[in-house]
């Protein structure tokens, strides 16, 4: 395991304030001098770790939907969005190879008020709210910054808790992951909501 890994592994477990460069260094089979020469410290590494788990979406697959949408757009086109949003989500924290831990620190990060936060928020949080923002006003172009609010949290978020009480869910589904089915039918689901939510016709 590297350094990254391990250090990212801890955090999501125990939380950025619990890990020490010396569980690191343990973790990794690394000593900490390795840690210091290549991070410059805890601070370094834990930037570097926040760094790699947003990797996967600083481009989000629904950001060129969205950025090909213009007046022209009909309903039904529209209506696609709303799939390509919610699959884009899923598809990236359970379709993918991305270790389990990149989605717990996320969460971990939300908890936080701080540098590690601020860089989350201003590379990934603000992009993607312009972006689902610019989506909704185009379905409904009276939506006040509330509602943009409320409609984005509520397509979003069960996707999110999905993987961060992951744990918790698949005891109560009695098995060991989420399979493709399961995927599939809540993919099917949320789309559903949404556009339904959205007067917009349901694929």
């Amino acid at each position: 395991m590297n350094i990254i890994d391990a250090a990212g592994t801890l955090a999501a477990a125990e939380g950025f304030a619990s890990v020490s460069t010396r569980k690191v260094a343990e973790a990794s089979g690394e000593n900490i001098g390795s840690i210091h020469y290549h991070f410059g410290g805890k601070d370094g590494l834990f930037a570097a770790v926040v760094r790699e788990a947003m990797s996967w979406c600083l481009h989000r697959a629904y950001y060129d939907a969205i950025d090909a949408i213009d007046e022209n757009s009909t309903r039904e086109e529209l209506a696609k969005v709303v799939r390509i949003i919610v699959s884009s989500e899923i598809n990236d924290l359970f379709r993918s190879d991305r270790p389990a831990w990149h989605s717990q620190v996320i969460y971990q990060l939300l908890q936080r008020d701080d540098e590690l936060y601020e860089l989350f928020r201003a590379e990934v949080l603000e992009p993607s709210t312009a972006a689902l923002e610019r989506f909704l006003k185009a379905v409904d172009p009276t939506m006040d910054e509330t509602e943009v609010f409320q409609r984005t949290i509520t397509m979003k978020m069960p996707i999110f808790a999905h993987a961060n009480y992951m744990k918790v869910f698949l005891k109560a589904l009695g098995v060991e992951g989420y399979s493709e089915d399961y995927l599939s039918r809540l993919e099917d689901l949320l789309v559903r909501q949404a556009q339904l939510s959205l007067g917009l016709p349901v694929d």
